[in-house]
């Protein structure tokens, strides 16, 4: 019984060194860059980050959109955003619009944690605008705010 105990030791020890060293191995080998852009809402009552990964954006390759909203000065995340996203093209079209892409009827989407991720895979090179919308905070309702960011696709 020992013996078994001693070989399956044997043969686990080194394949769980060997998986622990792949996920231990230095970030960059799987780092993905990402650009961090921060801007204050219209009215100033969130800071609102957004990181397009991978960046650089490049067409016909989904994008991960992240949107913290952070309390006001700080980089403490408010939980409890009802808002909405929206990505138009250098025209002015309006591409996505998060809120009918969830099916919903109202003006927003409710974020509990603060922090959202959209996907989106952008079809044309060019610039593109994200707008991020703030419809209440802390389930209290305020004059809608906004945020924009210009993002470049390759």
């Amino acid at each position: 019984m020992g013996v078994i105990c001693m070989y399956n030791s044997i043969i686990a020890f080194p394949v769980i060194v060997g998986i622990l060293g792949i996920l231990l191995s230095p970030m960059s080998t799987f780092a993905v860059s990402v650009t961090t852009m921060t801007k204050s809402t219209s009215g100033g009552s969130l800071n609102v980050v957004v990181q397009p990964s991978p960046n650089p954006v490049v067409k016909g390759t989904q994008t991960n959109i992240k949107v913290s909203f952070d309390q006001k000065g700080t980089s403490t995340v408010q939980p409890h955003i009802d808002y909405d996203v929206s990505i138009s093209n250098s025209a002015g079209k309006q591409l996505l619009n998060a809120v009918t892409l969830a099916g919903q009827s109202g003006p927003s989407l409710h974020t509990s944690d603060g922090i959202v991720t959209i996907p989106y895979t952008f079809q044309e090179p060019g610039t593109y605008t994200i707008k991020i919308s703030v419809f209440g905070i802390l389930f209290n309702p305020i004059n809608p705010e906004f945020a924009q960011f210009q993002v470049n696709v390759t």
